[in-house]
């Protein structure tokens, strides 16, 4: 044998053991080890190489954990095969999401976009815990970092914390259950069960399983769903969660509650009603009373009702799918069951009733939003799932305002019809989707008229969010059509899908277009993204009008798959911990004075902003600048605070300031607020600046009235001519505490 054989059979035999081991079915553990190794090694070179150039604050080692676990995902899929890997997560979906909990709850983990506050406070005093680990914190999601998420954490740290009412928020008595949706003891925590974190772990770890568990329970509730919808079909199923769960809407929205938990009624119900064994009926039972609880409980009719017509329709078909074709039949341990549910859950909807009966009048008389009334039309977002992929990178306006889902809307409502019409089969489930939603698509549209807006209740919501049910609707028809669809079904001729996907993308960048760029300064759409969006979103019509070719089919759930992570993956951020609100140093002096002064009553001050004059060319102060957004920073610390966001309105504090003229200016302050606060030589009076902005313009003398004891503020107010009436107790990096003399 020559050297040239020897080395081609070295070379043959070299081969067929790398061969063997490149194998999914050998050497796993070896092969898993590897990808651990290379997985870190690769996070640790990304962080002191690419993320040290977007966060040069520090080095993370949280960073590199997460980084590391995202690359040995990405790995595991070359070491097993593919559809044993995802049979595995399949079987043990609930018992990974767990670990998953546990894992974000160790570390303390969250998304929410808090990190804000470390640019408005005393931003010169740096933390590594001020910062985000991943993403970007949203500036504009002021619903989430600078209101909610601080009445939250304030029940933690209020003088009698977790209680049903509390006096932290508004500077009095308030309801922390029903409008401020904060956690409270009560039993009625049934219906809140993501908060029952904060009761057992405290505000960091609370603040982690409240914000993740609500992303699980979206995906396993999606996931559930998706199989009812598709016979079990897995891969269109993982489809469809990933396309609910991270459509731009969603993401931006976060979770929305309402979409949540009307999910899980609809599994639960089905599962109750394809299960003979009695210890999963009442499993179930139990269930559906947690969530239609929570259900109620987001108290947001403008989803809730919207929604509700999408979810009574699937409740409808599930009945008809399981008496008519599965033979189900109520019997008397099923009825009991039920019947006993409906009590419990009137019962507790009793007690909510008895206890928040003041603020839900206060509520619904209020002159915004209680007394608006809507008559639909001219929906801006039902085609925004073109541009939605944009956003995470390049922020327009109010991104939540205009997301959507990722529905291709009207193109899945058009191939149900089309497919009604040429194969007349599964009647009982497009029948009643296609009428919702059409009913929901003209209200967004086109709107109704007054009286059959009030009759139906659709007056108490608004073109922009139902145009979210309508998006989930055509999400749940295009699963159910994936999912069902036969050989031998017909739907487009394949001659002509080129053609109407062509036709199709450049309606709808027509449409987008239109919403978008409605004003000459308001432009978003330019070339790029109309040239790069429209060749991904002709790509995935032409696929989802070529379903019945089973190899499209798997393509266009790739292709969706990837669009849905563009556009809500990277919208909310990595954060760790809340102790932005507790280590800044005026937040420790606030805490020292809480300490011995815990029923103060304080006002929040902002500083105003300066540009320069029309007329003259000197700074001037805006004092009416509609600056809110420290209010709440207070109410976190459990401070007692008299202008924090006015979850409903607070009417002695007004008819103390405005006295006889306290019913002139009620459409002024009767309403849902963010109260800006400023201290003034003049008259006191009310202002409003827009739908849910006031400003308590308050002469100097009128603190004392109101029992004001401390100022927190961003501005000095030591060169005042009302100076002599504050006492200058803090200091430090722009932030003063004043003490009222």
């Amino acid at each position: 044998m020559n050297i040239s054989e020897k080395i081609n059979n070295i070379y043959k035999f070299l081969e067929e053991k790398v061969k063997y081991f490149l194998n999914k079915d050998n050497f796993t553990k070896t092969k898993l080890l590897l990808v651990a190794v290379f997985s870190v090694i690769l996070a640790t070179i990304c962080e002191y190489t690419i993320f040290r150039r977007y966060y040069p604050e520090f080095i993370s080692k949280n960073r590199i954990i997460l980084v590391s676990i995202i690359y040995m995902f990405i790995g595991i899929h070359f070491v097993f095969k593919l559809s044993k890997m995802y049979e595995f997560i399949h079987n043990h979906r609930y018992k990974i999401a767990c670990a998953f909990l546990l894992f974000v709850m160790a570390f303390k983990y969250s998304g929410s976009s808090i990190v804000n506050f470390d640019g408005l406070i005393q931003s010169h005093n740096d933390n590594t815990r001020y910062h985000t680990l991943l993403g970007t914190p949203r500036m504009i999601r002021t619903d989430e970092w600078a209101t909610s998420t601080t009445y939250i954490l304030s029940q933690g740290k209020a003088q009698n914390s977790f209680s049903y009412f509390n006096n932290v928020l508004r500077g009095t008595d308030t309801d922390m259950f029903t409008v401020s949706n904060a956690p409270v003891l009560d039993i009625l925590m049934l219906g809140r069960p993501f908060q029952i974190g904060f009761l057992l772990f405290g505000n960091d770890v609370g603040l982690s399983f409240y914000w993740y568990a609500r992303l699980v329970a979206m995906m396993l509730g999606s996931y559930e769903l998706c199989l009812i919808l598709t016979k079990r079909n897995k891969k269109v199923s993982l489809c469809g969660m990933i396309v609910i769960t991270f459509s731009a809407a969603v993401q931006w929205w976060y979770c929305m509650d309402t979409l949540l938990w009307g999910q899980i009624v609809l599994v639960l119900i089905d599962k109750f009603m394809n299960t003979d064994k009695k210890r999963n009926k009442y499993l179930c039972a139990l269930g559906i009373l947690i969530a239609g609880l929570s259900y109620v409980f987001v108290f947001y009719p403008a989803w809730q009702l919207s929604f509700g017509y999408l979810f009574l329709t699937l409740v409808i078909w599930i009945l008809i799918k399981n008496i008519k074709y599965r033979n189900y039949k109520f019997n008397k341990h099923d009825i009991a069951v039920i019947i006993i549910t409906i009590i419990a859950l009137g019962l507790l909807l009793g007690r909510w009733y008895m206890l928040s009966k003041d603020t839900l009048k206060a509520t619904m008389n209020t002159d915004y939003p209680g007394e608006r009334c809507e008559i639909g039309g001219g929906a801006l977002n039902l085609y925004s799932y073109f541009y939605d992929i944009f956003f995470t990178f390049e922020e327009y306006l109010n991104p939540c305002e205009f997301a959507s889902m990722l529905s291709l809307f009207p193109i899945p409502m058009i191939l149900g019809l089309i497919y009604v019409i040429r194969n007349k089969k599964d009647l009982h489930f497009w029948i009643p989707m296609l009428v919702v939603s059409g009913f929901l698509s003209i209200w967004c549209v086109y709107g109704f008229p007054e009286f059959f807006a009030k009759l139906t209740k659709m007056s108490m919501t608004t073109a922009g969010r139902v145009s979210i049910p309508v998006g989930t609707a055509c999400i749940y028809m295009l699963i159910y059509l994936m999912g069902n669809f036969e050989k031998g079904d017909k739907l487009i001729n394949k001659k002509a899908t080129f053609a109407i996907a062509v036709i199709s993308t450049i309606f709808i960048i027509y449409k987008a277009k239109t919403t978008i760029g409605f004003a000459e300064e308001f432009h978003y759409l330019d070339k790029f993204k109309i040239l790069l969006g429209g060749e991904i979103f002709l790509a995935v019509i032409f696929g989802v009008l070529n379903i019945n070719n089973e190899k499209i089919k798997n393509y266009t759930i790739y292709g969706l798959i990837a669009v849905a992570l563009m556009s809500g993956l990277r919208v909310n951020p990595v954060i760790r911990t809340t102790d932005i609100f507790y280590t800044k140093p005026v937040a420790i002096k606030m805490q020292e004075i809480k300490e011995s002064d815990p029923e103060a009553i304080w006002v929040v001050v902002d500083k105003g902003d300066e540009i320069p004059k029309t007329d003259e060319n000197e700074e001037v102060e805006i004092e009416d600048n509609g600056k809110w957004y420290i209010n709440d920073y207070a109410v976190a610390n459990g401070i007692r605070t008299l202008n924090s966001t006015g979850v409903y309105p607070n009417m002695d504090l007004f008819k103390e300031i405005l006295g006889d003229k306290a019913e002139e200016y009620r459409k002024i302050y009767n309403r849902y607020a963010h109260i800006n606060f400023k201290i003034i030589e003049e008259e006191t009076e009310v202002k409003l600046l827009y739908a849910d902005n006031i400003v308590i313009r308050l002469n100097y003398k009128d603190l004392e009235k109101l029992n004001i004891k401390y100022v927190l503020s961003k501005e000095d107010l030591s060169e005042k001519s009302f100076e002599d009436k504050l006492e200058e107790i803090y200091n430090e990096d722009e932030m003063y505490i004043y003490k009222v003399k």
